[in-house]
């Protein structure tokens, strides 16, 4: 059976879910972020994982190249986006999509922190 997780925040600045933790993302260099799986294995997912994350003002996440592709949705602030060697500004409702081993890297740019959706494989 799935799972629903209830929607707490206001739409404009909150972005929270009802049994959803958010933890700090640190990982491979990454400042300012925090991170929460929306929807994981835990829920019962085996083909994907839907992570949430927040990224502060100055704050950039990890440079990484992984196997897999990511697909993300922006819901707030704006980023840097390098992929490969180019470099792209997106802001909300823009839609992002990284190839497997490409690098990349989000960098929160603006007052506002950056808020986006990231779905991949399960881990």
């Amino acid at each position: 059976m799935g799972v629903v997780h209830r929607y707490k925040g206001d739409g404009a600045s909150e972005f929270d879910w009802e049994n959803v933790e958010a933890g700090a993302y640190t990982r491979g260099g990454a400042v300012g972020g925090s991170m929460r799986v929306v929807i994981g294995p835990e829920d019962g997912a085996q083909n994907f994982a839907m992570r949430y994350f927040e990224i502060t003002p100055g704050g950039q996440s990890s440079f990484d190249r992984h196997e897999h592709d990511h697909g993300v949705y922006i819901l707030k602030g704006k980023a840097r986006v390098l992929m490969g060697w180019e470099v792209h500004e997106v802001g909300p409702g823009d839609v992002v999509y990284i190839e497997p081993n490409e690098q990349h890297q989000f960098e929160s740019i603006g007052e506002e922190t950056l808020g986006f959706l990231c779905v991949v494989p399960p881990k």
